[in-house]
């Protein structure tokens, strides 16, 4: 039987090498489109549910405190005052 060259056979291996290479990263790419938009809606809803959290906290701090600006490092908190 015949053989290649030794750089025929390589360029042939490293040829293979990358086509595969490729294909795998347009499946990867392909599979994490696909998913996207569902990682996107679940992250819209969680968005819509710490907003309406935030909302709720700060409405009850109101009813405790009044209206107040916070600082969230140390805790302390500064009364605003009313405008007339």
């Amino acid at each position: 039987m015949s053989k290649l060259e030794e750089k025929e056979l390589k360029d042939l291996q490293e040829n293979r090498n990358e086509l595969t290479n490729a294909t795998l990263n347009l499946g990867q790419i392909s599979r994490a489109l696909k998913v996207m938009p569902i990682q996107e809606s679940n992250l819209h809803l969680k968005i819509d549910e710490l907003e309406k959290k935030q909302n709720e906290m700060t409405k009850d701090l109101e009813e405790k405190y009044g209206k107040i600006n916070i600082n969230l490092q140390s805790g302390e908190y500064e009364i605003i005052p009313e405008q007339e």
